[in-house]
């Protein structure tokens, strides 16, 4: 790769976005470094915040939370990372990690990993590009925070469900973990407005009358200009 190329948002976001850092890292041919893949099971914690871990994991399968002084700051799904926002070897963690689901994962040693990225001559872009994707997702998230509750709520619930989600022609179908309680933390509401609101959005057709599971219609979403951007 030239200079200039690595200058280049399409080059780079190609080259260096997580699936290529997912496969670097799994690649056995050069520089092999070991990894152990773990099972673990719904409310397993995989490292508490601000104490000092020794790996680095990829999601394999599943789905975890990421809580700040118990409240729920992100989430991270399949094929993402956990654990490389703090890969220094003294750094503490920033995040309690907890799994949401039964799940799989690939552990990797900081150490390890650091190797690996270093004997590359660009392996710091796979960093940069990782942080970059972090950053985003959390500025995009807090472009809502300033809105009213009632659109706070229908907003981050299209996100989430876009990403961690699933969709048909007509719906957009949220994981069954990520329940009214988990979301209503994640956005620093009460449970009860949470639920008052839910029944409101019931009632306006926003919301399916699913009491399992939270479920999106895309007509009505579609009504609204402001939430019908996030469908794209």
């Amino acid at each position: 790769m030239s200079y200039m190329q690595l200058f280049d948002k399409e080059v780079m976001e190609e080259t260096f976005n997580t699936n290529q850092l997912i496969n670097l890292l799994l690649d056995q041919k050069t520089y092999p470094i070991p990894s152990t893949k773990l099972l673990l099971n719904k409310r397993d914690i995989l490292f508490h915040e601000n104490q000092i871990h020794d790996y680095i994991y990829i999601v394999e399968s599943g789905l975890f939370s990421n809580w700040k002084k118990e409240h729920v700051i992100s989430f991270t799904k399949q094929n993402e990372f956990i654990g490389i926002d703090s890969i220094l070897g003294n750094e503490t963690s920033f995040f309690t990690v907890q799994a949401l689901a039964k799940s799989e994962v690939w552990r990797f040693a900081k150490e390890d990993v650091m190797r690996k990225l270093m004997s590359t001559q660009e392996g710091v872009f796979y960093l940069y590009n990782e942080m970059k994707t972090n950053n985003e997702y959390l500025i995009q998230r807090n472009v809502y925070q300033m809105v009213e509750t009632k659109e706070r709520i229908m907003a981050n619930m299209i996100q989430l469900a876009k990403r961690y989600g699933k969709e048909d022609t007509q719906h957009l179908i949220l994981p069954k973990n990520l329940t009214k309680k988990i979301i209503a933390n994640y956005l620093n509401i009460t449970m009860t407005t949470m639920y008052y609101i839910c029944k409101q959005l019931i009632q306006e057709g926003f919301l399916e009358p699913i009491s399992h599971q939270l479920v999106m219609n895309k007509a009505v979403i579609k009504e609204n200009k402001m939430l019908a951007s996030l469908l794209k």
